[in-house]
């Protein structure tokens, strides 16, 4: 049995390496068995034959839906079974030493300029906001960093209009909290807007989603 796994903060980059796979063994006719869920006893399902003998692929999209007893089942099994891990994030080292037959670890990250860029998106900032914009997209695509961005913003959105704390550590909340103040209600609520703008453009129109992020941070950041 080997394992396959593909996991990482750049969730764009990951997720195409996973419908990689699927299309290759959709090409080959390999049973497929997608597991998003914990109502599915993982273990069992490795233990059943497949439906028609064909090869299958298990791909389990949460590596936490893996119980200690399929990672025992894993150590001791010959099945032909290929399985897939995928997590929209970093999987713990802790949790990948449990596995063995780990034939591929693909991880996908963000680089550091992306981050930077994040954290230095707030007015009377363009300069140091725009090289961060172009050096992140040396390594990230331009619809990874709109993303990201516009997870921020929302933040900064709840954090300025509601009570209700952020599902961050203590460091990460009080970092978006000082970034939110220095929008304030009515201008964060502007960036949002504008930001719906260029997504609806570029998704309607031929418009470069980089071109229309460099106006933007200088359109709003002023």
């Amino acid at each position: 049995m080997n394992i396959y796994l593909i996991h990482g903060d750049n969730s764009i980059a990951s997720y195409e390496r996973l419908t990689l796979y699927l299309n290759k063994a959709k090409a080959n006719e390999w049973e497929i068995v997608d597991i998003d869920n914990d109502n599915i006893d993982i273990k069992n399902l490795l233990r059943s034959n497949t439906l028609f003998g064909n090869k299958r692929l298990v791909v389990i999209r949460k590596y936490t839906l893996i119980e200690s007893k399929t990672i025992e089942y894993l150590k001791t099994t010959d099945s032909q079974t290929e399985i897939l891990i995928y997590h929209d994030n970093l999987i713990p080292e802790t949790f990948i030493k449990k596995l063995t037959d780990v034939k591929k670890n693909e991880v996908f990250k963000i680089s550091k300029y992306l981050w930077k860029f994040i954290d230095n998106f707030y007015p009377d900032n363009i300069k140091n906001c725009l090289f961060f914009f172009h050096e992140s997209l040396k390594a990230d695509p331009a619809e990874l960093i709109f993303s990201i961005l516009v997870g921020q913003l929302k933040d900064m959105f709840l954090v300025l209009n509601t009570d209700k704390p952020l599902p961050y550590p203590l460091w990460r909340s009080q970092n978006i909290q000082r970034q939110a103040e220095k929008f304030g209600r009515i201008k964060i609520k502007s960036v949002i807007d504008g930001l719906s703008k260029i997504d609806i453009k570029t998704k309607t129109s031929s418009a470069s989603l980089k071109d229309e992020l460099d106006l933007f941070i200088i359109r709003k950041l002023k």
